[in-house]
């Protein structure tokens, strides 16, 4: 039976009773394999509201168990999340896991792919077979898992095609012998096997943020400092099709130039902060270019007359 949803999440000492030891046992069982995360460290994503709906289904199913069984189901396990890089697919998996109080172990696949014939189902079952007897309930995330499961449409029978079959077919055994938390994440989504397609029970899009996700990750990510609300919404207007993590970027180097601005001589007007930050910075190869970067002379206009600069919350 899974653990009972909470809404302010525990870490795993809390939870075990055993100050100091759970990340250092983890660690020791699955250090070679990925990254530890644990609940206490958990941010909470910012999401648009159809994501947000369905994920409070999810949460609330996996506290539900006992009815789900009476009526011969379970709740649902396998969870593929996909998007733009950027835009807190590993984020939101930290954040799902943590609700339930379990850790997460973070994998990239392109670790996971070994260079010898066989290395890399093997270090599939060599996950899996750790991830079950362990004694945390700890949850799994394949990063860049198109990379792992490719189709296997129009394979020969050359080694390599050999390969990645047998990737696929270690993959849907485990899958299906594995009940904990599992996700995976991808930004190509039509590269993945339809067999393995099919084991994720939840398939779920995480695209660009919205004006109203902007004005929010604005607001969080500017915290200490007291934005006026006309100031965090035209800051938002800019990143129109922007990433949380370039937004979360830009934030960070307003704060930045406040701090070292004045030591270093720099102007630190709202316009001269921005037009420095889009001279170092870019979204990501192949993703839509946010409005800063396509209107520049506009942006810094629209800053300018804004109530500058902001209060630090003492």
């Amino acid at each position: 039976m899974r653990k009972d949803v909470h809404l302010t999440p525990k870490t795993l000492d809390e939870l075990k009773g055993d100050p100091g030891s759970a990340r250092s046992d983890l660690e020791k069982e699955f250090g070679s394999l990925g990254v530890i995360v644990m609940p206490g460290e958990a941010e909470a994503p910012i999401l648009t509201p159809p994501v947000r709906g369905a994920l409070h289904q999810w949460l609330f199913e996996m506290n539900s168990d006992e009815d789900l069984k009476a009526v011969g189901l379970k709740p649902r396990s396998r969870c593929l999340l996909s998007g733009p890089p950027g835009c807190g697919k590993t984020t939101l998996a930290h954040h799902i896991s943590a609700r339930l109080g379990v850790p997460m172990l973070v994998m990239q696949s392109s670790e996971i792919i070994g260079k010898y014939l066989g290395e890399s189902a093997r270090n599939l079952s060599k996950t899996f077979r750790a991830a079950r007897r362990n004694r945390y309930d700890i949850a799994l995330f394949f990063d860049e898992f198109d990379a792992l499961a490719k189709s296997r449409a129009g394979l020969g029978s050359e080694g390599a095609d050999n390969e990645r079959s047998n990737i696929t077919i270690t993959l849907l055994q485990e899958f299906d012998r594995y009940d904990g938390l599992l996700f995976a994440a991808t930004n190509v989504t039509k590269d993945i096997d339809p067999a393995i397609w099919r084991r994720f029970q939840l398939q779920i899009e995480i695209g660009f943020p919205g004006a109203a996700e902007r004005f929010a990750i604005v607001r969080l990510y500017m915290a200490p400092f007291q934005l006026q609300d006309e100031v965090i919404a035209a800051l938002a207007a800019i990143f129109e099709d922007a990433s949380p993590a370039l937004i979360r970027e830009g934030c960070e180097a307003i704060k930045r130039s406040l701090v070292l601005g004045p030591r270093m001589k720099l102007a630190t007007d709202l316009p001269s902060i921005i037009e420095r930050f889009a001279a170092s910075a870019a979204a990501s190869e192949g993703m839509p270019e946010p409005l800063l970067w396509r209107e520049p002379r506009q942006c810094l206009r629209d800053l300018a007359d804004l109530p500058w600069p902001p209060e630090r919350a003492a």
